[in-house]
């Protein structure tokens, strides 16, 4: 018999009802356009999400949602199978991701947070955890191939004003929640060797994202004198992208902390678990460093029966060359790992070594020292550094000088001008790397450290270069960073001239990225 799939090679993915759906289904969450979560995909969704949570006899999922404009709406449809599945929610409205991951610790680790993050405003999406650990990859694309198992039912307009009215008692967590970190605060003080001798001003930027509710309370009540902006949710996000890392965003941030003569100025993205930092001059603190520092906290603030194990820093391909050797000075182990936060948080959660602390160039930072819980958490990880700087002699921007000096590209997007896959791309470009690199082995000329773990990045003693494909689209992320100028050049001309063999438009947009 004549296979017909295969005759017209046609896949199973070709027959899913819901291939236009297929893009949201990204590496480490749901995302995309708006207009793809139509009712008859959120109905077949949310019993994906049911049959999931039943697997692993899930009796309790708590659903917590964002400030854009269908986030609620799709929480709704989630609750409402879940519920009919017999399974109990905890509904905890508007928070911040990190306060979903908390209440689901609290319970049974089941959650479900309708969140887009840092994305743009018509961009919807959702993240989830089972048994407190977030989904794979393959996970993910497993959720999306289970979905034909379900018929698909377009829900009438009185089903869905049924799901949209069905009423869950908002858990009030933020109490609970904030209680919890102090109480973190007040052991980790416990241990410290010196007392806090500065008091400290703060500019905050909630940039109208999930943080807005909570971020000048918790800071308030923790002792810092606040001024906040932006802390109106706002599913339109009137003055750009909730997204801290984007170019040019902190500048508001940055003339508040000089206007208001502040000490300090935090930025949360529009879920609250990516965090950047503004100096007492208004000058936005790198990435790089802003990991170093928190590393070094976790390291110096090690509870008494952890001192002794193996504390190791896990950082993402993205990161400074100055960073593993910052981390060695302190006493640590440097370890690099593939870009993605879920990624980190699972290694985390599973590595046998004593993984204290892991960070990623974009703003997420995970402590993994006992003290809270295990997730990215943007205000935890301001109030880290804010404890820690209270009892330091100098202030940030002195510490900061301390640091060794690069000159960086931003993280650069490129997309891919001919018909092939990023990943296919790299691939491709690791190959010619090798092979061009095995041709230097009796030259004079000192090879770069080639590392393949997450793209190719290439490192020398004055800098590192890399090329990625990116987890959220078919693009190529790219970024440089030198001890000088010339130093990023230099390695940014070897880039480029790699590139060029594979393709020459392509090889002109690294060309021309400027550093920061």
């Amino acid at each position: 018999m004549v296979n017909l799939l295969e005759k017209y090679e046609i896949t199973c993915d070709d027959l899913h009802p819901f291939l236009p759906q297929k893009k949201l289904f990204k590496a480490y969450d749901i995302r995309g356009e708006g207009v793809f979560f139509t009712d008859d995909f959120l109905y077949s969704l949310a019993n994906g999400f049911a049959h999931l949570f039943q697997s692993v006899q899930a009796t309790t999922v708590v659903i917590g949602y964002d400030v854009r404009q269908y986030s609620q709406y799709i929480a709704k449809f989630l609750a409402y199978h879940l519920h009919k599945k017999n399974i109990q929610v905890q509904w905890l409205g508007q928070v911040t991701t990190p306060m979903m991951a908390f209440m689901a610790n609290e319970c049974e680790g089941h959650g479900i947070m309708v969140t887009a993050s840092h994305s743009e405003k018509h961009i919807h999406g959702i993240k989830w955890l089972v048994s407190h650990v977030s989904p794979s990859a393959s996970d993910i694309q497993d959720l999306y191939h289970n979905l034909m198992n379900f018929p698909v039912i377009l829900p009438s307009i009185h089903l869905v004003k049924t799901i949209m009215n069905a009423n869950y008692e908002t858990v009030d967590c933020f109490d609970n929640y904030q209680l919890a970190i102090y109480r973190a605060l007040n052991k980790i003080n416990q241990y410290a060797t010196t007392t806090a001798n500065q008091s400290y001003r703060l500019v905050i930027d909630c940039m109208n994202g999930a943080t807005s509710l909570f971020a000048k309370t918790l800071f308030e009540t923790a002792g810092y004198d606040c001024v906040v902006l932006n802390n109106v949710p706002n599913a339109n996000f009137p003055k750009g992208n909730p997204d801290p890392a984007e170019q040019g965003r902190l500048a508001e941030l940055c003339q508040a902390v000089i206007a208001h003569r502040a000490d300090i100025g935090l930025a949360f993205d529009g879920d609250g678990d990516r965090l950047m930092i503004v100096d007492g001059q208004g000058q936005m603190i790198s990435p790089d460093n802003l990991l170093f520092l928190l590393a070094n906290i976790s390291i110096e603030e090690a509870q008494p029966n952890h001192q002794h194990q193996f504390a190791e820093i896990i950082f993402d391909v993205k990161c400074s060359h100055h960073l593993p050797q910052l981390i060695k000075q302190r006493g640590g182990v440097p370890s690099m790992a593939k870009t993605g936060s879920s990624l980190m948080r699972k290694s985390l959660q599973t590595k046998t070594k004593f993984s204290i602390f892991a960070g990623e160039l974009s703003g997420h930072f995970l402590f993994n020292d006992g003290y809270f819980v295990l997730h990215d958490d943007a205000m935890y990880a301001g109030l880290r550094l804010l404890n820690w700087l209270q009892r330091q002699p100098e202030h940030l921007s002195h510490i900061i000088n301390h640091l060794p000096k690069s000159i960086s590209t931003a993280d650069m997007y490129l997309p891919i001008t001919n018909s092939e896959s990023g990943q296919s791309f790299v691939n491709k470009l690791v190959g010619l790397t090798k092979k061009s690199l095995r041709q230097l082995k009796n030259s004079d000329i000192k090879r770069p450290k080639i590392t393949t773990i997450d793209g190719l990045r290439l490192d020398f003693e004055y800098g590192f270069g890399i090329v990625r494909k990116s987890n959220t689209g078919n693009f190529l992320t790219v970024r440089f960073s030198g001890n000088t100028l010339s130093d990023l050049q230099h390695i940014q001309q070897i880039f480029v001239d790699l590139c060029r063999k594979l393709d020459d438009n392509f090889a002109n947009q690294v060309a021309i990225i400027q550093p920061n």
